[in-house]
């Protein structure tokens, strides 16, 4: 229970990493604040799950991709116990497609989930925690770092949170507040499921499998610790040891998202 009394705002939680993540942190003590944009019913089985495991959880809704929504939705989880000790910017996706058939609205969608709206919820969480184990955590991507067939404003959206992290780190050290960034490798998600390409990342992998949802959870409940309180500004990647380099060049043959998203 190295997180008892805390809270915890876990964005994009109800499914996939982001439900590992709020489940972990709940059995390590926390209280969850899970966020759904659309998918409120899985929202609310994550919060079944961890209420009949004796956890504490509650719901937030809202589109991160709309005006002043990520800040809205911290003050929500700020308001449930007055406090708000970690936040996890989890919520992301949206590639936005093809260089050449980018269009504005799909651009804006991109950027507005995977960049701004981590910078709008990290900065209202600086301004409203008193914690003193104050912790950010972005969950970010292989595409941040290497080519991302398909998906370059992705890339670049996870490239700029990253680098925003790194320097928000800067900012809020004063105040003992880390931020740090998880970057998952190819994960068993509902967002690859029933993917063929997916049989040969376990080769490329040096752990020899695909990333489960709990291998990266178990690694935010590190980051989120006390035990990492000498840490922030850094990436963690969280990729079993993923070439990836070679599985984006399996994606550009197939024409498939790359691998490291």
């Amino acid at each position: 229970m190295k997180l008892k009394g805390r809270v915890a705002l876990v964005t994009g939680s109800s499914r996939g990493i982001g439900a590992a993540i709020a489940r972990r942190l709940a059995a390590d003590g926390a209280m969850v604040v899970v966020h759904a944009n659309e998918n409120i019913d899985a929202a609310k089985q994550v919060v079944c799950n961890i209420r009949e495991a004796g956890g504490i959880a509650e719901i937030v809704q809202g589109d991160l991709t709309t005006e002043d929504v990520p800040v809205a939705i911290v003050r929500e989880a700020f308001a449930f116990r007055k406090a708000l000790d970690i936040l996890v910017c989890n919520a992301g996706g949206s590639g936005g497609g093809m260089l050449v058939n980018v269009d504005t609205g799909a651009l804006n969608k991109t950027l507005a989930l995977n960049l701004r709206a981590v910078m709008l919820s990290t900065a209202e969480f600086a301004r409203i925690t008193e914690s003193e184990h104050g912790r950010v955590v972005l969950i970010s991507s292989g595409a941040a770092a290497h080519p991302a067939y398909g998906a370059s404003a992705l890339s670049a959206a996870k490239a700029g949170a990253e680098a925003f992290i790194r320097s928000a780190a800067q900012e809020l050290g004063s105040r003992q507040i880390t931020a740090n960034t998880v970057a998952p490798g190819t994960t068993k998600t509902d967002r690859i499921a029933g993917q063929a390409w997916t049989d040969k990342v376990p080769a490329w992998t040096a752990l020899g499998r695909l990333g489960e949802p709990e291998d990266i959870a178990d690694i935010v409940s590190f980051v989120v610790s006390d035990e990492a309180r000498w840490m922030t500004g850094a990436t963690l990647p969280a990729s079993g040891g993923l070439l990836t380099t070679a599985a984006n060049i399996l994606a550009q043959e197939q024409r498939q998202p790359p691998l490291s998203e």
